[in-house]
């Protein structure tokens, strides 16, 4: 008896099934094409004027770096005439005055246009009765420095029997700007007092019992009127 003949079934490996590819359509909608046009519009742009371009950036950076650089520089000259200017702060502390002098105006010369350059011209001035380093710190561009530079100077104009130029000085001092105001009222009336016109030292006496009552030269002058 004949066996019947058999295959040998072998398991069909399953393919693995790719998604479908997607081919878009063609764009050829005004839009695209606009957007087409214009995008090469740029990269023609940008081929034609790379060259101005990359030298705009480089002006840029190089105008940053020199901002910062100049800022740097800045700050260490603050730094070498801040040192100084402590030198004489401390020759003052401990009763040194011609040294601290010294200091200060080696700090005015050297280093003029930094905070501490300006506070050592107004320093050195007030403590010598310099006019022109008094003057000089008036000049300043600082909301500190400028009106007591000015009325120091307007002290020592007084004190050199200066009235009119004295009386200028301090009239300058500005309520509007200057921290000043109420000592250039006060060393007005003082002048006032000097040459015997009481009644104009009376009248700058009202003006700072109206907007400074509680200020130091209220009441001193308050003291001399008496």
């Amino acid at each position: 008896m004949k066996k019947p003949p058999y295959k040998a079934y072998r398991k069909k490996e399953k393919k693995k099934e790719e998604p479908p590819v997607h081919i878009p359509e063609a764009i050829d909608t005004p839009e695209a094409e606009m957007m087409v046009s214009d995008f090469y519009k740029i990269i023609g742009f940008l081929e034609k004027h790379l060259q101005k371009i990359v030298v705009g950036i480089l002006l840029i950076a190089t105008i940053g770096g020199g901002i910062f650089g100049y800022k740097l520089y800045k700050e260490n000259l603050e730094i070498k005439a801040a040192t100084i200017f402590d030198r004489g702060m401390f020759a003052i502390e401990n009763g040194k005055e011609k040294e601290a002098e010294k200091y200060f105006k080696e700090v005015a010369e050297k280093y003029p246009d930094t905070p501490s350059g300006k506070a050592g011209t107004f320093l050195y001035g007030k403590l010598t009765k310099n006019l022109f380093f008094l003057e000089k710190a008036g000049k300043s561009e600082s909301f500190t420095i400028s009106p007591a530079g000015k009325l120091d100077t307007g002290v020592v104009l007084f004190e050199e029997n200066k009235t009119d130029a004295a009386i200028g000085k301090f009239t300058s001092l500005s309520r509007d700007k200057d921290w000043t105001h109420p000592a250039g009222l006060y060393y007005t009336a003082i002048v006032y007092l000097t040459d015997k016109k009481i009644g104009k030292a009376k009248e700058i006496y009202e003006i700072l019992k109206g907007d400074y009552q509680n200020s130091f030269y209220t009441a001193m002058l308050g003291e001399l009127l008496k």
